[in-house]
């Protein structure tokens, strides 16, 4: 199950009011998906959204700590559809040096943004990490299809991508970094750094939704680990009535059986009649004690066997 959507909305409807969070929240979301680009003179500053959610919820934020004109680009140059937001030179340049970015080339917007996330002290960080979980994060739940737990970060800048997981060590959370096609992915399957992650983001819904899956599943793996027990159980007691049952049959077959005393063909009746019963069923059925039942039945195959040497 994917729950990145949820995720999202969730980061958007908490988006912090006091400008000591929002602008490390902002931070975190310009520096993973946002770029400039330079024409002759003029720079704009581009966030790339993924949704028109987003870019609602973005815009008002944007705006505020910029001070300065923002548009909101709802469809591309071939006139697909795209949530873009734009600045463009003082504007751009008084965003960034609020969000202690600087752009720097001819298309990339950031410096790497390294110094700046070191800086940040614990709730800070926090705040930051819900800016680059809502643009860079992808959170997946188990379900039938899908049998593991994930929570991946991808960046396009590996120096970035080791200090950010440097700084999540800090907190206990070990995410394990590779390289892909698209960036560098941070990623985790442990659920319980998927809930501190989820927690650290006030993404509770998201935690809530973890929690009632790791419940489920538990619940499906007890009822699984009892019915491998009691097949368990039940496969070695056929296992041990099998025994008996073929050495009745011997006893029926050489004429033997009819000749031995009433009590052991009444045992062989039922055994053979009922193979899928346990012992103490059978037992019960026959009204006597478990003991004399195995006696009985051992008997029998002693005298099979050609064993039996008179002695009860």
């Amino acid at each position: 199950m994917d729950f990145t959507d949820q995720l999202k909305s969730e980061i958007l409807s908490g988006i912090p009011q006091e400008n000591s969070c929002r602008l490390p929240f902002l931070a975190g979301v310009t520096k993973n998906c946002a770029y400039v680009e330079l024409y002759k003179k003029s720079a704009t500053l581009t966030y790339e959204l993924t949704s028109k959610e987003e870019a609602v919820a973005l815009l008002p934020v944007i705006r505020d700590i910029s001070g300065g004109e923002v548009f909101f680009v709802q469809k591309g140059a071939q006139g697909e559809k795209a949530y873009k937001i734009q600045l463009k030179d003082g504007a751009a340049d008084s965003l960034l040096e609020k969000l202690h970015l600087s752009r720097y080339g001819e298309s990339f917007v950031l410096d790497n943004g390294v110094e700046y996330l070191n800086s940040l002290d614990r709730d800070s960080f926090f705040n930051y990490l819900r800016g680059v979980a809502l643009v860079a994060a992808r959170l997946r739940f188990a379900d039938e299809e899908y049998t593991n737990y994930s929570m991946q970060f991808t960046f396009a800048d590996k120096e970035y991508a080791e200090a950010f997981k440097d700084k999540m060590l800090a907190l206990n959370i070990d995410l394990k970094l590779s390289e892909s096609k698209t960036g560098y992915t941070l990623l985790t399957r442990n659920s319980s750094d998927i809930e501190d992650i989820l927690a650290m983001c006030k993404a509770v819904n998201c935690l809530f939704a973890l929690n009632d899956v790791l419940l489920k599943r538990e619940e499906s793996n007890e009822f699984n680990r009892m019915s491998n027990f009691y097949m368990a159980n039940y496969n070695k007691s056929v296992a041990g009535a099998r025994k008996y049952i073929d050495a009745i049959k011997v006893l029926q077959d050489n004429g033997t059986l009819d000749v031995l005393d009433k009590k052991l063909q009444t045992v062989a009746r039922a055994r053979s009649e009922r193979e899928d019963e346990t012992m103490q069923e059978l037992a019960d059925r026959l009204k006597m004690s478990k003991t004399s039942l195995s006696r009985a039945l051992n008997k029998l195959l002693a005298i099979s066997e050609g064993k039996y040497d008179g002695r009860e």
